[in-house]
């Protein structure tokens, strides 16, 4: 369970007159080279390099999908819609020897931002800015640290990243109350401004999301609704108990209470819309909702996840936790986080893992499967086709969907049908077969011919035998990293690529193969070993980023 410990702090003193008092406090941005005994409050890094360094390849590749309805552990037998690849794992920052765990992502264009915090009575948290301008391989370029404060939840929105924080009020930043909004510029992945903070009744600050010019914050208990204007002043608020999220679009405003359930109001004025009664949510344990094409989609806990029409509250649809993991404790089988992006639903179900849906007609929600990956899920980020998890051991899985940003105009490609057989494609030495769209397969074997245009990824094994040839026109991945997963192509075999090329595995080019390159643009990673045999060749225009075909 992925808990909000701040929720019910009760440190002594904690709050001194408690009030809607505003504290706009100048901080000098400071490096952090020297972490003495008396650090300063906020410690900025931009070492890239060095920052980088917790940014693991270990269990990348492409993603397995389980099928909820088989046996456990069974992947889809049927091929999957979904090509999904783990792109890195990233392990938390340390402070002093104490390490800080993930608790919320926001993702803008080449940047996402990621905000930490730590268990307990401590003040200690992070944001740190990763730059993703090159899908495969991110970076973290900046970092700030808190020795005073932590970051519950954060958004970034034109130039400005706002955060949701809990700051120690006896500390350096002169706040009168621990909940505050907190903003700072940000520039091409720089902070380029001191951090200003907003302070507001509550032991903290638990989530934010953009009004426009202005923003909405939660608190917790004692919790508001507040709305703090472009200068830091607070124009409206509004008390509900115990908030957990707030979430704005459709012209809507609504917040989830782990005792009130949600609640939509105008954004304008704070009018109360609707309620939608929910059961009561475990005490201080993390929630988030999320609004997309007119619905309002909850996490609620151990019933999974809802979703509620934002004109009437009327219950549209209820996704339960697909599978209850054996050996694990139930209350760590709950959905403590919703994100959606288009028509993708991802839950974050604690121990039971990211179960994804298509939610593009929300009468006939087709399940995609739950991702195959490591740890428990507390919570999730699913934004311009890049997925975070923020794990149980505190780190991050950063995952891109792999599709293709354009449509491809390659008259090769023109009214080919999409592929829905089985996971394992097989295409014998007098068969042709040609497909189009997004697919991920456990396994491919060739013979004969076949060309794929679109976004493919297959998981563990890909086989051109001789005189087969397999093209690829668009986006490709491969394999796992480090897991004995490879693609061979033997004598007198073509693998024609067109477009970006990604490899997990290794690549081994038997004698008389054939790796062509088709025509301008090409790029082809590859992690894993590259074997080229005599009698193999490599030709037409790449680039090859990792310098491996040589």
């Amino acid at each position: 369970m992925y808990l909000n410990f701040k929720n019910g702090y009760s440190k002594e003193n904690a709050i001194k007159g408690i009030g809607l008092g505003l504290a706009l406090s100048a901080l000098l941005l400071t490096s952090c080279e020297d972490s003495g005994s008396d650090p300063q409050s906020i410690l900025i890094r931009t070492d890239s390099e060095t920052l980088s360094e917790r940014i693991k390849l270990d269990g990348s590749g492409v993603v397995t999908l389980i099928d909820p309805e088989a046996a456990a552990g069974r992947v889809l037998e049927s091929s999957s819609e979904l090509p999904i690849v783990l792109i890195s794992q990233v392990e938390a920052p340390e402070y002093q020897g104490v390490k800080l765990r993930a608790t919320h992502v926001d993702i803008d264009g080449n940047y996402a931002y990621v905000g930490y915090n730590v268990e307990g009575e401590t003040y200690l948290g992070a944001v740190e800015i990763f730059d993703i301008s090159d899908a495969y391989k991110p970076k973290i370029v900046s970092q700030a640290l808190f020795t005073d404060a932590e970051v519950s939840s954060l958004q970034y929105s034109n130039g400005t990243l706002q955060m949701a924080m809990a700051v120690d009020v006896d500390g350096d930043f002169g706040v009168s109350s621990p909940a505050n909004l907190a903003r700072v510029s940000v520039s091409n992945g720089k902070f380029t401004s001191d951090f200003s903070f907003v302070s507001l009744p509550g032991f903290v600050a638990n989530d934010v999301t953009g009004l426009g010019s202005s923003t909405a914050v939660t608190t917790g208990n004692p919790g508001i609704l507040g709305v703090v204007d472009i200068a830091g002043n607070v124009s409206q608020e509004v008390e509900v108990e115990d908030l957990r999220s707030v979430a704005y679009g459709s012209d809507k405003l609504a917040v989830l209470s782990g005792t009130e359930g949600a609640i939509v109001y105008t954004p304008s004025n704070l009018a109360e819309l609707l309620k939608i009664n929910l059961d009561d949510a475990t005490p201080e344990a993390k929630r988030t909702i999320a609004i997309a094409d007119g619905n309002l989609y909850v996490s609620e806990g151990a019933n999974g996840a809802g979703i509620y029409s934002l004109g009437s509250g009327q219950l549209v649809s209820k996704l339960p936790i697909p599978i209850n993991p054996d050996d694990t404790d139930p209350g760590d089988v709950v959905t403590n986080a919703v994100s959606v992006d288009n028509s993708l639903l991802f839950m974050a179900n604690g121990a039971a893992g990211i179960s994804v849906s298509n939610v593009e007609n929300t009468s006939d929600i087709k399940s995609l499967g739950i991702l195959d990956l490591d740890g428990s899920s507390n919570f999730v980020r699913n934004e311009e086709n890049f997925v975070f998890v923020a794990t149980g051991a505190g780190g991050l899985q950063v995952l891109k969907i792999n599709v293709t940003k354009e449509d491809i105009a390659d008259q090769l490609c023109k009214d080919l049908p999409a592929y829905s057989g089985n996971s394992n494609l097989n295409v014998n030495s007098n068969e042709r077969m040609a497909f189009a769209g997004a697919a991920s397969l456990k396994n491919v074997n060739v013979g004969g011919e076949l060309l794929y245009c679109g976004s493919l990824a297959v998981e563990s094994s890909l086989n051109v035998n001789s005189n087969g040839v397999m093209q690829v026109v668009g986006s490709f991945a491969f394999g796992q990293y480090k897991k004995n997963t490879a693609i061979n192509v033997n004598s007198k075999s073509y693998l024609k690529l067109s477009g970006s090329t990604v490899i997990y595995g290794d690549l081994r080019l038997n004698s008389g193969a054939t790796l062509e390159f088709v025509g301008e643009g090409n790029t082809i990673t590859v992690y894993g070993d590259v074997t080229i045999n005599s009698g193999a060749q490599i030709i037409g225009n790449y680039t090859d980023t990792e310098g491996k075909l040589k």
